[in-house]
């Protein structure tokens, strides 16, 4: 099985990176709470079959410093 990222905003694909071989998200930047308070990530699961699986993932961004 390999995980990608499906259809999402150039501006969301910039912060987060997906591992193909675990699926582990990981951050490419951080993030802030003033900029967007929330991320709704598509995510894709392919096998070699070439079936495919699709979930969401949400991330809330808290706003640390205050």
């Amino acid at each position: 099985i390999t995980y990608g990222f499906g259809e999402m905003p150039a501006k969301v694909l910039q912060k987060f990176l997906v591992n193909a071989e675990t699926g582990t998200i990981t951050l490419q930047e951080a993030l802030d709470f003033e900029d967007t308070q929330a991320f709704r990530l598509a995510v894709e699961a392919r096998d070699s079959g070439g079936l495919v699986a699709h979930c969401k993932v949400e991330v809330e961004v808290l706003d640390v410093n205050d």
